[in-house]
């Protein structure tokens, strides 16, 4: 009989699998393949994604935009781990994440991506600190050690001066400035932003679009969102499009009318 692999045995295999390839021009972070969903219900079937492909390079700071119900967030899962296909393939890092097991995908989430959401999903009860250092334990880091790395993620966002203020305590730009330092607390690859501005008022929204380009820069991360903020989409370095569960086109925000009725 086969011994279980220990937590440790299991971590050290996904950082081999996981590790980064030598380096190359534009790497392929991620990468989906005619991937489809379909949800059923009783006898109803109901297609949210008709084989979608794309691929997703390191640094490349990428919006997805689309109308209610097109399966913009089905596909913002899938590329996620948050969701596995009804068929199709989406990589990570060249590894097919559907043939993960449950732990894997865990580990993947903790460790590899960041999420950030439109409701910012803070725990109430925590300090901003405790918010941003409770992914670290998750990853093993704890103790001085977290607390040093979650003080200056919060500084790199600008909230230096609320790190032991609750959310309650915080203006809605300030919660989300809170949400962003959580996505990066485990130093992730990518960051997934789920309508982040949708929430605040034009001139944080705004704010937000501008760090958010910041932290691609200096951190070097991956950044996905699903947006309709025209001002999330003309910072972006690329913009796709989705609509009845297929990707139409994509495009760059220089190559975009945006005083087009699309827009308005």
């Amino acid at each position: 009989m086969t011994q279980a692999a220990t937590p440790q045995a299991t971590a050290a295999r996904l950082e081999r699998l996981f590790e980064k390839p030598a380096a190359q021009q534009r790497r392929c972070i991620i990468r989906a393949v005619d991937v489809k969903k379909v949800y059923r219900m009783g006898n109803t079937e109901t297609q949210a994604l008709r084989g979608a492909s794309l691929d997703i390079f390191q640094g490349e700071y990428l919006s997805i935009m689309g109308p209610s119900g097109s399966g913009k967030s089905t596909l913002f899962n899938m590329i996620g781990g948050l969701s596995k296909p009804s068929s199709g393939k989406v990589y990570i890092d060249q590894v097919d994440i559907a043939q993960l097991d449950h732990n894997e995908l865990a580990w993947l989430r903790c460790r590899k991506i960041g999420y950030i959401f439109q409701s910012y999903n803070l725990i109430q009860v925590m300090t901003c600190l405790e918010n941003v250092t409770l992914p670290m334990s998750f990853a093993g880091l704890e103790g001085d050690e977290a607390r040093e790395k979650g003080i200056a993620i919060l500084k790199l966002v600008g909230l230096g001066h609320r790190v032991l203020h609750k959310p309650s305590e915080l203006s809605g730009g300030q919660q989300q400035r809170c949400a962003i330092a959580r996505a990066l607390a485990n130093s992730p690859e990518i960051v997934l932003a789920d309508e982040p501005t949708a929430n605040l008022d034009q001139k944080t929204g705004a704010e937000m679009i501008e760090l958010l380009a910041k932290l691609k820069i200096e951190l070097g991360v991956t950044i996905v969102s699903a947006t309709h903020d025209l001002k999330m989409l003309k910072r972006s370095d690329r913009i796709l499009w989705i609509a009845d569960g297929r990707i139409v086109k994509t495009a760059r925000p220089e190559e975009i009318d945006f005083n087009s009725g699309e827009f308005h």
